[in-house]
């Protein structure tokens, strides 16, 4: 099932310093070096979570934990459901937290980091209706804008949820001002959550979507020529065999994936990151190769295991940052949560962003 976010219940080509150039052949077929990689435990990163170590006022906890180098060299970081205020060095919060669905942090060259939302303080990318809001996916550069895939979600009762349609924002830079927000509604023939995680190279962005049946969870591919990325007639999509214009051909890559993940290249193919879904609330990370963009994804690797699993709290939603990881590492970061509403609004500070290291040889 996909980790429940008790926020909803209230209202989830930048190749990286570190990361060899993948195979350039998306059509590349037998093994390659990148299959053959076997894994040492990731490591924590506490430098990594300090960066996140704030107290206001602005963000003071969230969970997605995007990442994306702007041409000007910032760093844009961008979350989901989001706790806006301030709070003590202990954890507690002042008067006056409140919740939005998305939000953006700038990172400067220094290291400086500013809060982006809507006055109120609202959603970064406004909700459209009173009972459907926005969740963040991945994002990327095209020309002097940036590119975010968002998810529409609809509330579901007192405290559910639920996946409803893709939607596209076009935000300028280097103002990040929303120009445009692509949104075809419901009805669409998408069974896919598209923008799970997103890689660009010279001639084409690829995009990765989750078909999530809650028990289980697919992998999907699409690709789209570079600087068309908005257009959706210019995508193609992974069939059993080949490429299709036909969405409804997209087919399943592999399983066990969650809502968000990332793929970066690695030696001469590709390494994908994502929390395990093969069990409700698993603690794992895992770590897949292959010698293509689509696949075969080979057998997965177990790299971490998180400390804060268990009891009331989960963890979710792994996946890399190539673009800000140092020379022959992947940094990695999760989200932590806990099915306790209440304690988060009595410590905001435990829905903050924890970062791991892999090393990659």
């Amino acid at each position: 099932m996909r980790p429940t976010r008790p926020a909803a219940a209230l209202a989830a080509l930048a190749v990286g310093v570190g990361l060899l150039v993948g195979c350039s052949d998306d059509t590349a077929q037998g093994d390659c070096r990148a299959t053959s990689a076997q894994f040492s435990w990731a490591s924590p990163s506490p430098a990594d979570d300090e960066r996140f170590d704030l107290t206001g006022p602005g963000w003071i906890g969230g969970d997605s934990t995007y990442s994306v180098r702007l041409p000007d060299q910032r760093t844009l970081w961008l979350f989901s459901d989001s706790f806006i205020g301030e709070v003590s060095r202990s954890g507690k919060p002042a008067p006056g937290m409140t919740m939005v669905h998305n939000a953006l942090m700038a990172e400067s060259e220094s290291g400086r980091l500013s809060t982006r939302t809507a006055e109120g303080p609202e959603s970064f990318f406004p909700d459209p209706s009173a009972d459907s809001y926005y969740w963040v996916q991945d994002a990327v550069v095209e020309g002097d804008q940036l590119v975010v895939f968002l998810s529409l979600t609809r509330k579901v009762g007192d405290q559910g949820f639920a996946w409803d349609h893709n939607a596209m924002a076009r935000v300028s830079l280097p103002d990040l001002t929303v120009t445009d927000i692509i949104d075809p509604g419901p009805g669409s023939p998408d069974r896919v959550a598209w923008g799970a995680g997103v890689m660009s190279t010279p001639t084409h962005t690829y995009v990765y979507g989750v078909e999530d049946l809650e028990k289980t969870k697919y992998l999907h591919l699409a690709r789209v020529p570079a600087g068309n990325l908005t257009d959706r007639s210019h995508w193609e999509y992974r069939t059993d065999d080949g490429w299709s214009s036909d969405v409804t051909q997209s087919a399943r890559l592999t399983d066990a994936v969650a809502n968000e993940l990332s793929v970066s290249p690695f030696r001469d193919g590709y390494l994908m990151i994502s929390s395990d879904t093969s069990q409700g609330f698993s603690p794992k990370i895992n770590a897949w190769t292959a010698c293509s963009p689509q696949g075969p994804w080979k057998d997965r690797q177990t790299i971490y295991e998180t400390p804060e699993s268990g009891g009331q709290h989960f963890t979710y939603n792994a996946h890399g940052h190539p673009e800000i990881s140092e020379d022959g590492q992947l940094l990695i970061s999760y989200n932590v949560n806990t099915f306790d509403f209440d304690e988060l609004t009595r410590d905001p500070t435990l829905y903050r962003p924890r970062f791991i290291t892999l090393e990659l040889d």
